[in-house]
C-alpha cells in the first residue's frame, strides 16, 4: 500500500493549516506528508493505520504525527449513528512556523525532542489531553493573532507534560518525501517486484551497493533488517486487496509473494493482530 503524499494547504496570510472535519471527510485515505499534525477527534469511532499498525480511536483522543509518517482514518458507520455524527479537527504546521531557531532556544528542551524526533505518534491522555482539546476546539473560530495564540499555548502544553503514549512500532517503511534516496529506490524496488523472491543481493545491486554496506544503510535508515522491509511491504499490499477488491485470499497471497498460504496468515496475524479474513471483514468496503 504506497501512501498518497499530500500538500499542506496553509494560506499565503497564514502560517499553519486548521482543517474542521465533518462527516464523511473524517474518512481521511492512506497518506504522508512532510509537516508535523495534531489531531482531535471530536467524535466518532473507528480505525486508525499508523506507521504499520492498526489502533482504535474514539471521541476525545487527540494525536500528533511527525512528518513522513504514513496514517490513515476510517469511522465506524451504524444504523443508528448518521454520517454527520463524525467531527475532527486537524492543526497542520512546519517545524520552521516560528522561525527556524525556535524550537532551539533553551527554554524548548522538552518541547524540542517532540518536534526532531523522526517517526513519532503520540496519543495525549489525562489533563493535558484535555487542555489540548480545549485548545484545538478554540481553532477554526478564532481569527489571526488570537489563532496564533492559541497555537502558542498548544505548544507549551506539549512542552511541559508527560502524558502520552508513543503508538509508532519498532520496525517503519520509511517513506522518503524528497524522493532521490537510495531507500527511495529500494522501496520501488521491492514493489515492482513484490510477487517475484526478491534476493538481498539483487536489492543491493539496484543502488549500486554491496551486500554489508547495503544492510548497514538500511539498518541505519530504518532500523529494521531488509525481510522486516519486505514483509511489511507485501502486508500493506495485501491489507489494499483485502479492502478493495473481493479477490480470495489465496490470489492475494500469490500476489503479494507469499508462496504459502500459511506463511501469509501467521504473517499477517502477527503485523496487524487479527487474520486476513477478519481484517477484510472489519475494514472491507
Amino acid at each position: 500500500m504506497t501512501p498518497h503524499q499530500r500538500p499542506i494547504p496553509i494560506a499565503e496570510s497564514q502560517s499553519f493549516a486548521v482543517k474542521h472535519l465533518r462527516g464523511d471527510d473524517c474518512d481521511i485515505p492512506y497518506h504522508v506528508h512532510d509537516a508535523h499534525e495534531l489531531i482531535l477527534i471530536r467524535s466518532g469511532t473507528g480505525a486508525f493505520y499508523v506507521g504499520n499498525g492498526i489502533k482504535r480511536f474514539q471521541a476525545g483522543d487527540v494525536f500528533l504525527l511527525a512528518p513522513g509518517v504514513p496514517h490513515w482514518f476510517r469511522c465506524e458507520r451504524s444504523d443508528d449513528r448518521r454520517t454527520e455524527a463524525d467531527e475532527f479537527v486537524v492543526l497542520q504546521f512546519y517545524k520552521s512556523f516560528l522561525g527556524e531557531a525556535y524550537f532551539d532556544l533553551p527554554e524548548h528542551g522538552r518541547l524540542k525532542r517532540l518536534f526532531t524526533t523522526a517517526g513519532l505518534v503520540l496519543s495525549f491522555s489525562g489533563i493535558t489531553r484535555d487542555a489540548l482539546s480545549e485548545y484545538l476546539l478554540s481553532l477554526p473560530r478564532a481569527l489571526t493573532q488570537r489563532r496564533l495564540v492559541l497555537v502558542l499555548r498548544i505548544l507549551a502544553v506539549m512542552g511541559e507534560t508527560s502524558d502520552f503514549t508513543s503508538l509508532q512500532q519498532a520496525i517503519s517503511t520509511h517513506i522518503d518525501l524528497r524522493g532521490d534516496e537510495p531507500l527511495a529506490h529500494i522501496r520501488a524496488f521491492v514493489t515492482e517486484n513484490l510477487r517475484e523472491r526478491i534476493v538481498l543481493e539483487d536489492a543491493a545491486a539496484s543502488v549500486s551497493m554491496s551486500v554489508p554496506t547495503f544492510c548497514r544503510y538500511f539498518k541505519r535508515h530504518t532500523n529494521a533488517t531488509f525481510v522486516d522491509f519486505v514483509h511489511e511491504i507485501r502486508i500493506e499490499h495485501a491489507c489494499t486487496l483485502l479492502e478493495g477488491t473481493p479477490l480470495p485470499l489465496s490470489r492475494i497471497a500469490s500476489d503479494c509473494g507469499f508462496q504459502s498460504m500459511a506463511h501469509f496468515i501467521r504473517l499477517f496475524k502477527r503485523k496487524k493482530g487479527m487474520t486476513p479474513q477478519v481484517f477484510r471483514e472489519r475494514f472491507g468496503r
